[in-house]
């Protein structure tokens, strides 16, 4: 099967030859396409959807390209919203809180080619065909194209060669495709390290050549891809590849500098595997797991007699810099300090050594964040179990009072005269006081005048 390669490009799978078929794709997306079809505009499915069908994974959303231009596709459905300014998107709405993305092919047209017609992104609006759009995809197994009306798999590029292999071949020169978009490289350390592929020699040589350029990389869409490391199910992985890449030390210097690196890879092994349990981790949390270490070092020897806001105050004051640069919302930046900071006062106490206002600070709006937090600290550290309990504990008796007294309850009978005054027997309706209206001043109907008048009896 695999001899078909040494011929001409695009090579066409039909059905039954590949693992992907319409009972993989949502019910939805096929309508979208059928319509597109029977309009008479191509359509497709591209993108990480068939490369994670074609790999066994769950697939979290599909992506359609089509030969329609984007006003063409607006006037197809009803909820279709138009998007973006570097290249026009169509967002197709199919419930209220979900749409599929349809996209009009690129062509591939180099800086220069156009004339100026005084529009800043011009160039990446220009409409292509299927083959100019595949070859300005970046890898070549993202570049695999489903044909739901016949269940066949277009391959412009090599890519299916390539998942067999296992390989993150780039499509075209890698130097210049990472040039083009060094987020790319960031992507790279993330596909090998999720999908376990390996980058060839080529490639990897390129990413490291080009490294330097992430720090002119939109930082938007670096903060995206922060986050989609920290929830891809395989963050150690990555950051060890962005470190092999050499790109780490100039998008997250930091890190790349952090003396306690294996501490922080316990710390995302642990997010690692509570994302494969299917546990949504909140972005603060995440951040805070990541840049740990840096809090630490500012704290150093003293935070165990610290205040966490004391600690607070020195995260703020070290680090604001770093959050500023990574384009942090300054809400969400205020609860990675908070949050990381209670965790020497999670380590401090337990049972043996209790604290005291412990209500008001587990009450705190930060105390169930703060303890998620500090149950992957605990799990990678391994040692802290004792206060990890008592925190638990103390969480049920504060904040799930009613939980609590249910676990501890034992069946005992109850006299009738210690029930509560507001307890409710069976049959009764429970009472409930009724609102004392206010009693309202009768209201003026002209100027208050006084009786000069002398009493009566009087002279």
């Amino acid at each position: 099967m695999w001899s078909l390669f040494k011929k001409k490009y695009p090579i066409i799978f039909p059905a039954g030859s590949h693992g992907v078929s319409n009972e993989y794709v949502d019910r939805e997306v096929l309508d979208i396409m059928a319509r597109l079809r029977s309009r008479g505009f191509e359509a497709y499915l591209v993108g990480g959807s068939i490369r994670d069908i074609l790999l066994g994974k769950r697939v979290k959303d599909f992506d359609i390209v089509t030969d329609a231009h984007p006003r063409q596709i607006k006037r197809l459905f009803k909820r279709c919203f138009l998007i973006g300014k570097r290249f026009r998107l169509a967002h197709v709405y199919v419930s209220k809180d979900r749409f599929i993305e349809v996209a009009t092919f690129r062509a591939l047209v180099e800086r220069g080619e156009l004339q100026d017609t005084g529009k800043k992104y011009a160039e990446n609006n220009v409409f292509g065909t299927i083959e100019e759009d595949a070859l300005r995809r970046d890898f070549t197994i993202n570049a695999l194209y489903y044909n739901s009306a016949d269940s066949s798999i277009e391959d412009y590029t090599g890519g299916m060669e390539d998942m067999k292999k296992r390989l993150l071949r780039s499509i075209g020169d890698p130097v210049k495709r990472f040039r083009e978009d060094p987020v790319r490289i960031i992507r790279a350390g993330r596909f090998c390290a999720q999908l376990q592929f390996s980058l060839p020699r080529k490639e990897r040589r390129a990413a490291e050549k080009c490294a330097i350029l992430i720090t002119e990389a939109n930082t938007s869409r670096l903060l995206e891809e922060l986050y989609k490391i920290l929830r891809c199910g395989a963050s150690a992985a990555t950051f060890e590849n962005l470190r092999q890449f050499g790109v780490l030390k100039f998008w997250l210097p930091e890190l790349a500098e952090n003396p306690h690196w294996n501490d922080m890879i316990k710390r995302l092994s642990a997010i690692d595997n509570r994302r494969a349990r299917g546990q949504d981790i909140p972005n603060a949390i995440l951040i805070a797991s990541l840049f740990f270490d840096l809090f630490a070092d500012v704290a150093g020897e003293k935070a165990e007699k610290m205040s966490h806001q004391e600690i607070v105050n020195l995260i703020r004051a070290k680090y604001n810099n770093v959050a500023i640069r990574l384009r942090l919302p300054r809400k969400e930046w205020d609860i990675v300090t908070n949050i990381a900071s209670r965790a020497w006062v999670f380590k401090r106490f337990s049972a043996q050594r209790r604290m005291k206002g412990e209500a008001r600070f587990v009450r705190n709006a930060y105390f169930p964040e703060s303890l998620k937090f500090f149950e992957i600290f605990a799990e990678a550290e391994g040692s802290l179990e004792p206060q990890l309990k008592y925190w638990w504990q103390k969480e049920r008796e504060y904040l799930h009072p009613s939980a609590s007294s249910q676990a501890n309850s034992s069946p005992t009978a109850v006299s009738a005269n210690t029930l509560p005054q507001n307890t409710i027997h069976a049959g009764e309706k429970p009472f409930i006081a009724k609102r004392r209206r206010k009693r309202r001043r009768p209201k003026r109907t002209g100027p208050h005048t006084i009786d000069q008048s002398p009493p009566s009896g009087t002279q």
